[in-house]
């Protein structure tokens, strides 16, 4: 199955993502043009980012280990310390690191370019997925099983901040223009602001439908994804909802800003759109995953 899955943006000036329970990673150019680069047949590439050496890497969650893709389209990975892992959110930090998240484990990892890895525990039963590095220069994180956001330092201290909506399972995440954290709440069709003191307030989505990518446009506005609803709203820093409808069963998933001021966003159909400011939408076609799915 070739479905576009995560999407980030490279230091190259494309767009890469990974495929859902695929042994593949994906390379979009602004221009439409895609190329797949398989992956060991026992990966299953998670979430991605750019990193700070220009390569793309990626969690792969099931075989425990990070992946690297250089600009040649060679494939490495670093096995992490732990078995019981399970590596899902990624980022890369001011300091110059890859930071990801160990949901099995309730850890977060540090990744130097040198290979080095350093661990720092979560509190038990917490599920840290998604990782974002913020603006105050701590790393953000969505714990979906214990219901917050937590802020870890780059030494490992970690605060968490409680949601007040029970079992919001807080998913995605992005930094918005007004320098606050931004996540989406798929299960109460919700979507979240933190300050860097760690006040939430919450935004109810006008219409329901899973909330699940957000992501901070060059419009200063964000851009959040909702599945079941085939739409993507733009949210303004004040909570104000605009609604853009998506083709019918394109079930918008993770959306990204790209590189020329466009919002990226892929769909399990095996599409990848491009959402103007504007609202011009323009979809293409990466690959068929009913015909690939065997």
């Amino acid at each position: 199955m070739h479905a576009p899955y995560a999407i980030t943006s490279g230091l190259d000036g494309n767009l890469w993502f990974t495929e859902y329970q695929g042994d593949g990673v994906g390379r979009i150019t602004p221009y439409g043009d895609t190329r797949r680069i398989p992956i060991e047949k026992d990966s299953f590439a998670e979430r991605v980012i750019a990193g700070p050496d220009g390569s793309i890497w990626f969690t792969d969650t099931v075989s425990n280990r990070i992946g690297r893709v250089d600009a040649d389209g060679k494939t490495t990975y670093i096995k992490l310390p732990h078995p019981d892992s399970g590596p899902v959110g990624i980022t890369t930090s001011r300091d110059g690191n890859i930071w990801f998240t160990e949901h099995a484990g309730d850890r977060v990892g540090r990744l130097a370019m040198s290979a080095q890895i350093t661990e720092f525990e979560m509190p038990k039963g917490s599920g840290p997925a998604e990782i974002i590095s913020g603006p105050d220069g701590n790393l953000w994180v969505a714990e979906d099983r214990g219901n917050r956001i937590a802020k870890v330092t780059t030494s490992g201290q970690v605060t968490e901040f409680a949601i007040v909506t029970p079992d919001s399972h807080p998913a995605m995440m992005t930094v918005g223009a007004d320098g606050n954290v931004w996540f989406t709440e798929p299960p109460v069709d919700k979507i979240g602001r933190i300050t860097e003191q760690g006040k939430i307030t919450e935004f109810p989505l006008p219409t329901p439908g899973v909330p699940l990518g957000i992501a901070s446009g060059s419009d200063k506005n964000l851009w959040v994804t909702v599945v079941r609803a085939h739409l993507i709203y733009r949210v303004t820093p004040e909570g104000n909802f605009t609604a853009f409808n998506t083709p019918p069963a394109s079930a918008p998933t993770f959306i990204v800003a790209g590189p020329d001021g466009n919002l990226w966003f892929t769909e399990p159909n095996g599409k990848i759109g491009r959402l103007a400011v504007s609202g011009q939408l323009t979809e293409f076609v990466f690959s068929d995953p009913q015909k690939n799915a065997n």
